[in-house]
Protein backbone atom coordinates (compact mmCIF):
# COMPACT_ATOMS: atom_id res chain seq x y z
CA UNK A 1 0.00 0.00 0.00
CA UNK A 2 2.84 2.38 0.88
CA UNK A 3 4.56 1.55 -2.42
CA UNK A 4 1.31 2.39 -4.25
CA UNK A 5 1.04 5.72 -2.43
CA UNK A 6 4.66 6.50 -3.21
CA UNK A 7 4.08 5.74 -6.89
CA UNK A 8 1.04 8.05 -6.94
CA UNK A 9 3.09 10.75 -5.25
CA UNK A 10 5.85 10.48 -7.84
CA UNK A 11 3.29 10.60 -10.66
CA UNK A 12 1.75 13.77 -9.23
CA UNK A 13 5.19 15.39 -8.97
CA UNK A 14 5.94 14.50 -12.60
CA UNK A 15 2.60 15.90 -13.76
CA UNK A 16 3.10 19.11 -11.80
CA UNK A 17 6.60 19.50 -13.21
CA UNK A 18 5.24 18.96 -16.71
CA UNK A 19 2.51 21.57 -16.20
CA UNK A 20 5.07 24.00 -14.82
CA UNK A 21 7.31 23.41 -17.83
CA UNK A 22 4.43 24.05 -20.24
CA UNK A 23 3.46 27.21 -18.35
CA UNK A 24 7.05 28.46 -18.50
CA UNK A 25 7.20 27.79 -22.24
CA UNK A 26 3.91 29.62 -22.79
CA UNK A 27 5.18 32.59 -20.81
CA UNK A 28 8.41 32.65 -22.80
CA UNK A 29 6.46 32.67 -26.05
CA UNK A 30 4.21 35.47 -24.75
CA UNK A 31 7.20 37.67 -23.95
CA UNK A 32 8.84 36.86 -27.29
CA UNK A 33 5.61 37.75 -29.07
CA UNK A 34 5.69 41.17 -27.40
CA UNK A 35 9.25 41.64 -28.68
CA UNK A 36 8.13 40.60 -32.15
CA UNK A 37 5.23 43.04 -32.20
CA UNK A 38 7.37 45.87 -30.81
CA UNK A 39 9.92 45.38 -33.58
CA UNK A 40 7.33 46.12 -36.26
CA UNK A 41 5.82 48.96 -34.24
CA UNK A 42 9.15 50.71 -34.81
CA UNK A 43 8.03 50.84 -38.45
CA UNK A 44 4.53 52.05 -37.49
CA UNK A 45 3.11 48.63 -38.32
CA UNK A 46 0.71 46.69 -36.13
CA UNK A 47 1.63 43.28 -37.41
CA UNK A 48 -0.80 41.07 -35.50
CA UNK A 49 -4.05 42.24 -37.16
CA UNK A 50 -2.34 42.16 -40.57
CA UNK A 51 -1.25 38.57 -40.06
CA UNK A 52 -4.66 37.63 -38.66
CA UNK A 53 -6.20 38.93 -41.89
CA UNK A 54 -3.60 37.07 -43.94
CA UNK A 55 -4.46 33.84 -42.14
CA UNK A 56 -8.10 34.35 -43.14
CA UNK A 57 -7.00 34.92 -46.73
CA UNK A 58 -5.06 31.66 -46.68
CA UNK A 59 -8.15 29.89 -45.37
CA UNK A 60 -10.40 31.53 -47.97
CA UNK A 61 -8.06 30.42 -50.78
CA UNK A 62 -7.89 26.88 -49.43
CA UNK A 63 -4.23 26.85 -48.40
CA UNK A 64 -5.26 26.39 -44.76
CA UNK A 65 -8.33 24.50 -43.63
CA UNK A 66 -8.52 26.57 -40.45
CA UNK A 67 -6.24 28.21 -37.90
CA UNK A 68 -5.30 24.99 -36.13
CA UNK A 69 -1.77 23.71 -35.67
CA UNK A 70 -2.74 20.61 -37.64
CA UNK A 71 -3.70 22.75 -40.63
CA UNK A 72 -0.42 24.67 -40.42
CA UNK A 73 1.48 21.38 -40.33
CA UNK A 74 -0.39 20.19 -43.42
CA UNK A 75 0.54 23.39 -45.27
CA UNK A 76 4.20 23.01 -44.29
CA UNK A 77 4.18 19.45 -45.63
CA UNK A 78 2.44 20.54 -48.83
CA UNK A 79 4.99 23.29 -49.48
CA UNK A 80 7.85 20.91 -48.66
CA UNK A 81 6.67 18.65 -51.48
CA UNK A 82 5.35 21.21 -53.96
CA UNK A 83 7.58 24.27 -53.42
CA UNK A 84 4.96 26.93 -54.11
CA UNK A 85 1.48 27.87 -53.00
CA UNK A 86 -1.26 26.63 -55.28
CA UNK A 87 -2.59 29.14 -57.79
CA UNK A 88 -4.60 31.25 -58.21
CA UNK A 89 -3.04 33.60 -55.67
CA UNK A 90 -5.40 36.54 -55.31
CA UNK A 91 -3.67 38.71 -52.73
CA UNK A 92 -2.16 41.85 -54.25
CA UNK A 93 -1.48 44.16 -51.29
CA UNK A 94 1.73 43.44 -49.39
CA UNK A 95 3.50 45.35 -46.64
CA UNK A 96 7.16 45.96 -47.51
CA UNK A 97 8.13 45.90 -43.83
CA UNK A 98 6.86 42.33 -43.49
CA UNK A 99 8.50 41.27 -46.74
CA UNK A 100 11.90 42.78 -46.10
CA UNK A 101 12.32 43.59 -42.39
CA UNK A 102 13.37 40.68 -40.20
CA UNK A 103 13.62 40.89 -36.41
CA UNK A 104 16.96 39.22 -35.70
CA UNK A 105 17.29 39.82 -31.97
CA UNK A 106 14.01 38.48 -30.61
CA UNK A 107 15.78 36.17 -28.16
CA UNK A 108 18.06 38.99 -26.99
CA UNK A 109 15.00 41.17 -26.44
CA UNK A 110 13.41 38.44 -24.33
CA UNK A 111 16.58 38.10 -22.27
CA UNK A 112 17.35 41.79 -21.76
CA UNK A 113 13.81 43.16 -21.41
CA UNK A 114 11.96 40.29 -19.73
CA UNK A 115 14.80 38.45 -18.03
CA UNK A 116 14.28 35.19 -19.90
CA UNK A 117 16.97 32.54 -19.67
CA UNK A 118 18.87 32.00 -22.92
CA UNK A 119 19.11 28.25 -22.28
CA UNK A 120 15.35 27.98 -21.79
CA UNK A 121 14.73 29.88 -25.03
CA UNK A 122 17.14 27.63 -26.90
CA UNK A 123 15.25 24.57 -25.64
CA UNK A 124 11.93 25.63 -27.16
CA UNK A 125 11.03 23.70 -30.29
CA UNK A 126 10.86 26.87 -32.36
CA UNK A 127 14.41 27.91 -31.57
CA UNK A 128 15.64 24.34 -32.00
CA UNK A 129 14.27 24.55 -35.54
CA UNK A 130 15.91 27.93 -36.06
CA UNK A 131 19.22 26.49 -34.84
CA UNK A 132 19.01 23.60 -37.31
CA UNK A 133 18.38 26.00 -40.16
CA UNK A 134 21.22 28.29 -39.05
CA UNK A 135 23.61 25.33 -38.75
CA UNK A 136 22.69 24.18 -42.25
CA UNK A 137 23.37 27.67 -43.60
CA UNK A 138 26.78 27.71 -41.94
CA UNK A 139 27.70 24.44 -43.65
CA UNK A 140 26.30 25.34 -47.06
CA UNK A 141 26.28 28.48 -49.16
CA UNK A 142 22.56 28.06 -49.65
CA UNK A 143 19.81 25.68 -48.62
CA UNK A 144 16.54 24.85 -50.31
CA UNK A 145 13.28 26.23 -49.02
CA UNK A 146 12.07 22.62 -48.98
CA UNK A 147 14.62 21.94 -46.26
CA UNK A 148 13.27 24.84 -44.19
CA UNK A 149 9.69 23.64 -44.54
CA UNK A 150 10.83 20.15 -43.59
CA UNK A 151 12.62 21.35 -40.44
CA UNK A 152 9.62 23.36 -39.27
CA UNK A 153 7.29 20.46 -40.00
CA UNK A 154 9.38 17.98 -38.02
CA UNK A 155 10.45 20.19 -35.12
CA UNK A 156 7.16 21.97 -34.43
CA UNK A 157 4.23 20.05 -33.01
CA UNK A 158 0.62 20.94 -33.72
CA UNK A 159 0.53 22.45 -30.24
CA UNK A 160 3.63 24.56 -30.94
CA UNK A 161 2.06 25.88 -34.13
CA UNK A 162 -0.92 27.16 -32.16
CA UNK A 163 1.22 29.31 -29.86
CA UNK A 164 0.72 32.94 -30.96
CA UNK A 165 4.46 33.67 -31.24
CA UNK A 166 5.17 30.56 -33.32
CA UNK A 167 2.05 31.04 -35.42
CA UNK A 168 2.99 34.64 -36.12
CA UNK A 169 6.52 33.63 -37.10
CA UNK A 170 5.11 31.03 -39.48
CA UNK A 171 2.64 33.52 -40.95
CA UNK A 172 5.47 35.95 -41.72
CA UNK A 173 7.31 33.11 -43.44
CA UNK A 174 4.16 32.14 -45.36
CA UNK A 175 3.54 35.80 -46.22
CA UNK A 176 6.94 36.09 -47.85
CA UNK A 177 6.71 32.75 -49.61
CA UNK A 178 3.22 33.57 -50.89
CA UNK A 179 4.71 36.74 -52.44
CA UNK A 180 7.53 34.64 -53.89
CA UNK A 181 5.03 32.11 -55.22
CA UNK A 182 3.00 34.85 -56.87
CA UNK A 183 5.68 37.03 -58.44
CA UNK A 184 8.97 35.15 -58.66
CA UNK A 185 8.00 32.20 -60.76
CA UNK A 186 6.42 31.59 -64.12
CA UNK A 187 2.76 30.99 -63.41
CA UNK A 188 1.06 29.16 -66.29
CA UNK A 189 -1.92 31.05 -67.68
CA UNK A 190 -4.96 29.22 -68.96
CA UNK A 191 -5.39 31.11 -72.24
CA UNK A 192 -8.82 29.62 -72.90
CA UNK A 193 -10.08 30.78 -69.52
CA UNK A 194 -8.46 34.19 -70.00
CA UNK A 195 -10.15 34.67 -73.37
CA UNK A 196 -13.50 33.61 -71.89
CA UNK A 197 -13.14 36.19 -69.11
CA UNK A 198 -12.22 38.89 -71.62
CA UNK A 199 -15.21 37.96 -73.74
CA UNK A 200 -17.58 38.08 -70.80
CA UNK A 201 -16.33 41.54 -69.88
CA UNK A 202 -16.87 43.01 -73.36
Amino acid sequence: MQIFKAAIGILIIILLASCSSNDDKDQQYEFLLTCYEDYYLNYDLEITPILDDFEQELIAEGHLKDGSGKSYKELLNYLKENNYFKTPLKKIDFENEILYKTPKNIAKCGISVFGLDSTDIAQTNYFKAERKIADALEMNEEISVNFIFDVYSKELSNEDLEKPFVKQSMLVFFYRWYFQSKYDRDIPIDLNKASEEEGSGS
